[in-house]
């Protein structure tokens, strides 16, 4: 069942290459915003002058960002409107079931197709940030804090990244339009609530965190984001079995 899986999974990210090195690029400029924004939260938070920047964007960053790196999106489905209408993934999941592939074999396959791209993506991501930080902002965090944070980071998008394929694969166009305006209005309400309970925004405490916790809290994050990444495939195996494609 793996190996099947894994050749379906190669199969996926061969065909889609050309939005896959479009994705990474757009991913680079995420990268190197988010080091601007990183430098200042560490001087805000550990340094001794007083520090005004947009936290919020810091936390769209991460927080509404990171998840969207287990996915292509770069690729026609999530750059066009016509999607809704001609639903291009189910289409191509129902040629999928008429085959002689069990439902537990597709499922893996979108799963393993999701983990590799947010490898990749997750990758191109932290290793801008860690090559583009200056020599500044390790003074407020070594190198071995700022692994930790990472890890946090990556266990968050690797609990929800399962998300993508579950909406691409088990829903319909319109669902796959309209999930991030949905996502965005919920982490937007998330970020102003916690805000309001912890006086620090959400990548800001998790800075914290890293200094209160260390390792323990980074294990603690990948550990929650295998368990939602086996969570969100067996839901997406049973909605595959499910839903009907005519």
């Amino acid at each position: 069942m793996v190996q099947q899986a894994l050749w379906l999974a190669k199969k996926e990210l061969r065909s889609n290459w050309v939005p896959l090195i479009f994705t990474a690029i757009v991913t680079v400029f995420f990268a190197l915003f988010s080091i601007v924004l990183l430098e200042q939260a560490s001087r805000k938070l550990f340094g001794t002058e007083t520090m005004y920047y947009n936290d919020f964007l810091l936390d769209i960053m991460f927080v509404g960002l990171t998840p969207s790196l287990a996915a292509i999106f770069m690729q026609g489905p999530y750059l066009s409107f016509r999607t809704v209408t001609e639903d291009t993934f189910s289409k191509r999941m129902a040629l999928l079931r008429s085959l002689p592939i069990p439902v537990n074999v597709l499922a893996l396959s979108r799963t393993f197709t999701m983990l590799a791209t947010l490898l990749i993506m997750s990758s191109i991501f932290y290793i801008v940030i860690v090559i583009g930080l200056s020599n500044s902002f390790f003074q407020f965090l070594s190198t071995t804090e700022l692994m930790m944070f990472i890890l946090i980071w990556f266990g968050y998008s690797l609990a929800l990244g399962g998300v993508n394929p579950f909406i691409e694969y088990g829903t319909n166009g319109k669902i796959l339009h309209l999930t991030p305006f949905i996502f965005l209005g919920a982490f937007i309400t998330t970020m102003i609530i916690f805000r309001q309970i912890f006086e620090h925004s959400i990548v800001e405490w998790s800075l914290l965190l890293v200094k209160d916790y260390g390792w323990m809290i980074a294990l603690i994050s990948v550990v929650i984001g295998f368990i939602g990444c086996y969570v969100w495939n067996t839901l997406l195996k049973y909605r595959l079995d499910k839903r009907d494609y005519l």
